[in-house]
């Protein structure tokens, strides 16, 4: 940033004046309803930094002033009553977000300019026309249109969220006059945000076609007897008052009693120790590296990093290790694929404030101290995402021996919400502290000579993270304990990363051939409903550009628009669904999209990712995402086969084991069902449950009135809807919607739920005042779920904040219970069946690999288990499980 009024090159400085309050609005309505996880939202505040910090690093300005409205009446309220008079108050949720603006422009040392009385507009107008007159080029940073009477050759507008420049020229191409008469067109026309009338009966055109003739709404009104056509006379005529005022209210008033003195304008440096701690309550990450913003006095940690010579140091190292019980480490691997890295590098120390010491991979010939270090079940290992660590070891040969330590999996645990659990954000989150280094990982670098005097590279990094985790480590374990979940991290979180890594290392097996040959046909089938489109249609069309589809729905078949976006009817998948009852063509559409985007999210893409090395899909099972404790896939996602439709079907047939062995697929049967009924003590349904009868047939019978013999199959799947709506905090309106009946019939199938189960509602109820009060909900084993929302005073806000309430206790026990089976099913085949191998995760439901002649056993290892799981819990209902069996992923499927 400059730090005078002077541009490099230019003959005259450049002033920016920024609309403030207008862009407070703009980034609010632009973005979704963001919210850190302590329940501020923050999209305003987000949409405003960003475009602060887009003008202060793109643009380099010289000089900058940010504009507020000031509350109270202006002038213009004085002269017509009415004037914004029609404007609903500020949303809730944006109110809450003005006082941190003020914050960040405050840290960004920006000059604010308000004055009681005026308006923003004419507050930037008259300090544009007062640095103009002293000399310099002024940009207008705003999207109102009404700044357009402003420009001149030195003032130009500016609009960083398009990125364009408005000049004289494009104020004559807009509004069809020069700036000096756009008052005069908005005169005519008036503006509807600022409930300013206009000239009833108008519009823009007609209006800068009369002012082009006229030259002003006096002049016209003096010459109204050569107005044409009679119409537009008359309407003048008869509100020639109306047109005077208008002009007036639009007018931009440019001598407010202000004063332009460059120097209280200058950019100056921004304050990190005010920015910094404020970007990280607002969780605006990518914002602080972006500004590079940290606390002037934090030390760069890991500086004095030291190499490992020889085997007498490491030997020694390991003792001292070994003596203390813990070692942190940080891994430098060659790409960013576990299964297919290498190990570069290490990056070891010991708890506390010990040095860093760095030793290369463990092909230097220092693996047998490694494997013996890293495999002693007396130690404690740290590190930040240990999982890709143990993957990328055991490609080495080394065994990753638990207890461990994962930092990023405990930040999660303690801050569920957080959108992101790097290192860098869990650093400034919990230390204050930003990294230096990059990220680790990548390419991999020309091998070093381990004896070399310069560490090697990626060693200084990897020395930075140890580091950090090694102060990270008591921090959050005291935090843990305090809320009560250290258990769950040592007891479940923790047992669960070798299995899951396990899962990841093995990997599914794909018949690629199948989906090439499902490919060709799916290709025939959208070619021929292609045909069978443009017939409907009465000639072809592209189907993939919304305009030619809108044009094709909208103009030549007529149907009735559903909702217009910017660029014009909308043709998304809620409109067509809504439009499909009046015609076949939307609805043949949804088809074609439906089956076009199965083509290419799965049959094309699969084979695409299969490992070389292995012939087989390797998921990534991650454990800090789903807020609720949820595993979630990815890379690729394996939880969203799809598991109906045919053609879905077809993908999970591709799923195969190699030969000589079969599919093993075992699902919880209702589980959260189960879950409620133990969390609400309900004895009805948890008599349901002791009775083995089906939850959603038992439901039907209550909410139909009828008996089992009549209920049909449409009801039981109304009443299976019922269930997950109530577990799930549905409204009336919600279920209806799902059902596809009237609000009314809806309520009456909740009331009649509740009536049968009235501990249910009491539960659902103490779940959502618990919740308010405390700010967050458990589990059965204590995992807290962080739900700020529900004290918000947006009511949409509040209202997700209460359904969270209700499911996230079920939904999070779920996901504990099972994880939990997975620890002890995985424990028990590792030492009675090692043949057979868990492949996969898919909430519910986990599928084995196994020999055929060891299926039988498998399943009853896998079934007792699992069942097993909720008597260790305590639960007060029976679990019970599923089995599958087959020789593809969808034959198993029980």
């Amino acid at each position: 940033m400059a730090a005078d009024l002077t541009s490099q090159g230019a003959e005259r400085p450049l002033l920016y004046l920024i609309d403030g309050s207008a862009y407070i609005y703009r980034a609010f309505y632009a973005l979704p309803a963001l919210t850190n996880s302590k329940g501020l939202q923050t999209n305003a505040i987000y949409g405003f930094t960003t475009m602060l910090t887009k003008i202060l690093r793109e643009h380099q300005p010289q000089g900058l002033a940010i504009v507020f409205d000031e509350k109270g009446p202006t002038h213009r309220h004085e002269e017509f009553k009415a004037y914004k008079a029609q404007r609903p108050p500020m949303p809730d949720g944006m109110q809450a977000q003005i006082p941190y603006i003020h914050k960040v422009v405050e840290a960004f040392r920006i000059p604010v300019v308000r004055l009681q009385g005026y308006e923003a507009d004419d507050l930037i107008g008259s300090l544009a026309r007062q640095a103009e007159q002293a000399g310099y080029d002024v940009a207008i940073v705003t999207s109102d249109k009404d700044m357009f009477q402003l420009l001149t050759p030195a003032v130009r507008i500016y609009d960083p969220v398009k990125e364009r420049w408005f000049d004289e020229a494009d104020c004559r191409e807009r509004f069809g006059v020069e700036p000096g008469r756009v008052v005069e067109v908005m005169g005519l026309v008036g503006d509807a945000t600022d409930n300013i009338p206009g000239v009833k009966g108008i519009g823009e055109k007609t209006a800068a076609k009369l002012i082009a003739e006229f030259g002003t709404i006096e002049g016209m009104l003096a010459r109204l007897d050569e107005v044409k056509p009679p119409k537009t006379k008359t309407l003048l005529t008869e509100q020639a008052e109306m047109a005077r005022l208008s002009r007036k209210l639009a007018t931009i008033h440019v001598d407010a009693p202000i004063e332009f003195h460059a120097e209280d304008y200058r950019v100056k440096p921004l304050e990190s120790d005010q920015l910094a701690p404020l970007l990280r309550e607002l969780e605006f990450h990518s914002l602080l590296r972006t500004l590079q913003v940290t606390p002037a006095e934090t030390e760069a940690l890991g500086e004095g990093l030291s190499l490992l010579h020889d085997r007498p140091d490491l030997q020694r190292f390991a003792d001292r290790i070994r003596q203390t019980g813990s070692l942190v480490l940080a891994c430098v691997l060659s790409e960013q694929v576990p299964v297919r890295a290498d190990v570069l590098g290490l990056a070891l120390s010991g708890p506390d404030a010990d040095p860093v010491y760095y030793v290369e991979g463990p092909g230097s010939g220092f693996d047998p101290l490694l494997k013996d270090l890293l495999s002693d079940q007396a130690v404690l290992k740290a590190a930040h995402d240990l999982k890709p660590v143990w993957l990328a070891l055991k490609r080495e040969g080394i065994d990753l021996a638990s207890p461990l330590f994962d930092t990023m999996i405990a930040a999660y645990l303690l801050n569920p919400n957080r959108r992101s659990h790097s290192l860098e954000t869990v650093a400034l989150d919990t230390l204050g502290y930003q990294l230096r280094g990059v990220r680790m990982g990548g390419p991999a670098e020309p091998p070093v000579d381990l004896f070399t005097v310069q560490p090697p590279p990626g060693a200084h990094q990897a020395g930075e993270a140890a580091t950090v985790v090694q102060r990270l480590v008591p921090v959050l374990r005291e935090g843990l304990e305090a809320q009560g979940m250290l258990w769950l991290f040592e007891e479940v979180e923790m047992p669960l990363v070798p299995v899951l890594a396990e899962i990841e290392r093995q990997g599914f097996l794909l018949d690629v051939s199948a989906l090439e040959e499902l490919n060709k046909e799916l290709e025939r089938e959208l070619d021929r409903m292609m045909g069978q489109i443009a017939s409907i249609a009465g000639g072809a069309f592209n189907i993939n550009s919304p305009k030619q589809l809108a044009a094709v729905l909208f103009e030549k078949l007529g149907l009735k628009p559903v909702r217009k976006t910017k660029t014009g009817y909308s043709t998304d998948e809620d409109t067509l669904t809504q439009l499909a009852s009046q015609h076949e063509l939307p609805a043949q559409i949804l088809n074609y999209r439906s089956l076009s985007k199965l083509k290419s999210t799965y049959v094309e893409a699969l084979p695409n990712l299969v490992n070389p090395e292995t012939g087989r899909l390797h998921t990534s099972l991650n454990q800090t995402v789903a807020a609720t404790g949820r595993l979630s896939s990815a890379d690729p996602n394996l939880q969203n086969i799809p598991v109906k439709g045919e053609y879905g079907l077809r993908i999970r047939e591709a799923f195969v084991p190699p030969p000589g062995h079969l599919l093993l697929s075992a699902d919880y049967s209702q589980i959260e069902p189960r879950i409620l009924a133990h969390l609400s003590q309900d004895e009805k349904l948890i008599k349901v449950f002791e009775r083995g009868e089906d939850i959603h047939m038992a439901t039907a019978v209550e909410i139909f009135n009828l008996p089992p013999d009549r209920i049909t199959k449409e009801m039981r799947r109304a009443a299976k809807t019922v269930v997950f709506g109530i577990l799930y905090g549905i409204s009336p309106y919600g279920l209806s919607q799902n059902l596809g009946t009237t609000q009314a019939e809806a309520k009456k199938y909740i009331d009649a739920y509740f009536e049968r189960y009235a501990a249910v509602k009491a539960f659902l109820d103490r779940t959502i005042d618990q919740a308010r009060e405390r700010g967050y909900t458990t589990t059965i084993l204590g995992r807290r779920r962080p739900i700020p929302e529900i004290a918000s005073a947006d009511p949409v806000q509040r209202g997700f904040g209460e359904r969270m309430a209700v499911n996230s206790p079920i939904q999070g026990s779920a996901a504990d219970l099972i994880k939990l089976a997975m620890i002890h099913v995985h424990r028990r085949l590792r030492d009675e069946l090692p043949q057979t191998k868990m492949i996969l995760q898919v909430h519910d439901e986990l599928v084995f690999e196994t020999p055929e002649d060891e299926v039988e056993r498998a399943k009853q290892l896998v079934r007792s288990e699992m069942e097993a799981t909720g008597e260790k819990l305590g639960l007060s209902v029976p679990l019970k499980v599923d089995l599958g069996v087959g020789n593809n992923w969808r034959a198993a499927h029980p």
